[in-house]
C-alpha cells in the first residue's frame, strides 16, 4: 500500500536511551532529514518505557495514526503492545521506523538500512505492509494471568531461559556480548523436556530444545531463526528444536545465524500455523522480543495485516 506521507502529521517516539543514548545526538540529522522532505512531524521524548507507553496510547486515542519510532527492537515491542492495547482499530496505524537501537532484528527482516537517515528517504517513498502481530497469553488452570503482542519472534524453552539468565547481568554498552556469554552459560546447565504443541494442523508431544514461533526471521541479535517466515501471511512459522547435544549446538552456531539449521539438522522441525498452544510440567520459560513472559503454559494466535508498517523497498 502506497501512501503520501507528506499529508500526514507524524508523531514522532524517540527513545532517548536507544543505541546507548546515541538516538538524541542522531535526532539533529533526522529532523534536518525531515524539514528538508517537507515531512510534518510531532516530537515526543519518552525516556521510559512507562512514557512511551502512556505517549503513543493516549495519542492513538486522541486520533493520531501516523508515527515514526526512533529506536531499536525494544521501542518497536512497546509500540506494537501500546498500539494492540489502545483498543483502537489497529490497521488504521502507519508506523515508520528509523533505526537507533543496539537491537535490530526486525530491521535485518525487513532489508531495512543501518543508517537513519536513510530511512527517511524510504518514508518519502511511502510503500507501507500490513504486518502480522502475534498475540502470547499466558494460562494457569484456565485463566489468562498475562498477554503480551509481538511482531517478532517468541521463543520458549532454551530460548526463554537465555532472556532469563540476560536479565540476571546488565550491561548498556556491551549488550551483544552479555547475551551470547547468557547463551553459553544457559547452554551448558539448561536440560530439554517433554512438551506438547497443539495447533490446528499438528500436534506434538517431543523432548524439546526450543521452540520459536516467528513473524519475521530475525532474533538473538542476528540469528535467522525463523528463516522462511513471512511478515503478512497471517501464519507463524514454528521451529522447534527436539532434544540436542551440546557439541552439536555448538558446531552448529554458524548454521543458526544463516538460517540453514532447519534443514541440516534432524533435530530441528518447521510448522507453519495460526494459532497454537504449548504446555509443559513443569512450565517452560517464554520471552518475545526479549523480554520474559508470565510463567505458565501458552496461547498463541496470529493476528493477520494487523498494523501498517514501512517497508525498505
Amino acid at each position: 500500500m502506497n501512501i503520501n506521507t507528506r499529508l500526514y502529521t507524524w508523531q514522532i517516539i524517540l527513545n532517548p536511551n536507544a543505541l546507548m543514548q546515541k538516538s538524541s545526538r542522531f535526532w539533529k540529522e533526522i529532523e534536518n532529514k525531515l524539514q528538508e522532505k517537507q515531512i510534518q512531524f510531532l516530537l515526543h521524548v519518552t525516556p521510559t518505557v512507562d512514557d512511551a507507553k502512556e505517549v503513543i496510547s493516549t495519542l492513538c486515542l486522541k486520533g493520531a495514526r501516523h508515527f515514526i519510532l526512533v529506536g531499536g527492537d525494544g521501542s518497536l515491542n512497546i509500540f506494537t503492545n501500546a498500539v494492540m492495547k489502545s483498543q483502537v482499530v489497529s490497521s488504521e496505524i502507519f508506523a515508520a521506523i528509523i533505526p537507533a537501537g543496539s537491537g535490530n532484528d526486525w530491521r535485518r527482516s525487513h532489508g531495512y538500512s543501518n543508517r537513519h537517515l536513510d530511512a527517511v528517504d524510504v518514508l518519502i517513498e511511502g510503500n507501507f505492509l500490513k504486518h502480522d502481530v502475534g498475540l502470547v497469553e499466558t494460562v494457569i488452570n484456565d485463566q489468562v494471568i498475562g498477554t503480551r503482542y509481538f511482531i517478532n519472534i517468541a521463543g520458549f524453552g532454551f530460548d526463554g531461559a537465555v532472556i532469563f539468565n540476560v536479565g540476571k547481568r546488565t550491561s548498556p554498552i556491551f549488550k551483544k556480548q552479555m547475551y551470547l556469554i547468557s547463551l553459553l552459560k544457559t547452554l551448558l546447565a539448561y536440560k530439554s523436556q517433554i512438551v506438547n504443541i497443539d495447533a490446528n494442523n499438528f500436534c506434538i508431544s517431543k523432548n524439546i530444545f526450543s521452540i520459536a514461533v516467528g513473524i519475521c526471521q530475525f532474533n538473538g541479535n542476528g540469528m535467522r531463526q525463523c528463516p522462511d517466515a513471512i511478515s503478512n501471511d497471517g501464519l507463524f512459522d514454528v521451529v522447534v528444536i527436539e532434544r540436542v547435544s551440546i557439541v552439536k549446538v555448538l558446531q552448529n552456531i554458524k548454521n543458526l545465524f544463516k538460517g540453514t539449521h532447519v534443514k541440516n539438522l534432524k533435530e530441528v522441525s518447521m510448522y507453519r500455523t495460526d494459532c497454537l498452544e504449548i504446555n509443559a510440567k513443569p512450565y517452560i520459560l517464554g520471552e518475545v522480543e526479549g523480554e520474559m513472559l508470565s510463567v505458565g503454559n501458552y496461547r498463541i494466535r496470529c493476528i493477520n495485516s494487523a498494523i501498517n508498517f514501512l517497508m525498505s523497498t
